[in-house]
């Protein structure tokens, strides 16, 4: 390669031609640190929903999004990325930029479960991503036929176990949190009842309701305009604490379980390698606007409480979650592919 020889420039324009150079570094380096400094965010943000439009996830992105938007000076635009149970969306965001313009809606599914059900997944839930913070956490109802005998859980599990494998219930499909949280109660009651998944909640809810199947299990916040019109009887969710749709209803741990919990929660994720200034910029704004109550009121109405940790307690949530899910899959030989 040719190179130019300084050395050969006559004095003063040899000054001239360093100090030209020297210039242009001291400038190269502004424009450097000035790209670094820029105050985030100086663009609009993306906050995907691995999930199709107009679900629980869908809904609760977009009342965060609007807040956040508020919070942080900043647009927050929400983009369904749907397909594989969320895995699709997640992988989405677990491969992007760690600048805190791409975010995911996290969740029980796509950072948790899918883990033993899938294989393999094209992302780490702990490894590829900056946890931020849950957002919110709803039980599962299990529910019946008001033709059905039984009244109470207790009654289900008795005639249960009276009559093995002669029942069937319905979930929104297989891996999803109705499903799991069957079959973890089977496990810690010693239950055999089959599973018929459905692809989608809708259907399933449907078939009970005409008396196909007897029992349906799934996210409580669709099914209270099927309750109040005597269309099916709750019989326990699945949280740790009520529902705060149905808060005459026991708990499964009320029941007779104690501990048992199986939820669906929603949290705020970004790409592993997010700055830590950034991340907790976004803690504190999220955490900001799920005190406030025009955020509260139409989450709850959904039936989903609002559930914040700090991006460290949210990590080793997940964790835990990952390796309760594992084990019950395991279990219950449940597999996608």
């Amino acid at each position: 390669m040719q190179t130019f020889d300084t050395n050969a420039l006559p004095n003063p324009k040899r000054r001239r031609f360093a100090a030209g150079v020297a210039l242009f570094a001291v400038s190269a380096g502004h424009l450097s640190v000035s790209r670094a400094d820029a105050p985030w965010p100086d663009r609009p943000i993306k906050l995907v929903v691995p999930f199709p439009p107009g679900g629980t996830t869908d809904i609760t992105a977009r009342v965060l999004a609007r807040a956040l938007a508020e919070q942080l000076k900043q647009s927050v635009i929400v983009e369904n990325r749907a397909g594989a149970s969320g895995n699709i969306g997640s992988a989405f965001v677990a491969h992007a930029r760690p600048d805190g313009y791409t975010l995911v809606m996290s969740g029980v599914g796509t950072h948790a479960a899918n883990v033993a059900l899938y294989h393999p997944m094209p992302y780490d839930p702990v490894q590829d991503f900056t946890h931020i913070t849950s957002v919110t956490s709803s039980p599962n109802a299990i529910a019946v036929n008001p033709s059905f005998p039984a009244k109470t859980l207790a009654q289900l599990v008795d005639l249960i176990k009276r009559n093995p494998n002669k029942y069937n219930y319905a979930s929104p499909g297989t891996g999803s949190s109705g499903n799991l949280a069957v079959e973890l109660l089977k496990q810690q009651a010693g239950l055999q009842i089959q599973h018929i998944p459905y692809k989608g909640a809708a259907q399933a809810a449907i078939d009970v309701i005409g008396g196909q199947i007897p029992v349906l299990v799934m996210v409580a916040d669709t099914l209270k305009p099927q309750v109040q019109a005597g269309k099916l009887r709750i019989l326990a969710t699945t949280g740790a604490k009520r529902s705060l749709l149905f808060p005459d209803i026991p708990t499964v741990a009320e029941s007779g379980y104690p501990g048992f919990e199986a939820v669906s929660w929603t949290g705020l994720s970004a790409p592993a390698g997010l700055p830590a200034a950034i991340r907790d910029r976004l803690f504190e704004a999220t955490k900001a606007v799920l005190l406030r109550p025009d955020v509260i009121e139409p989450l709850e109405r959904t039936g989903n409480s609002i559930d914040i940790r700090s991006p460290q307690e949210f990590t080793a949530f997940i964790e835990s979650e990952i390796k309760k899910w594992e084990k019950v899959a395991a279990q219950a030989h449940l597999r996608v592919s």
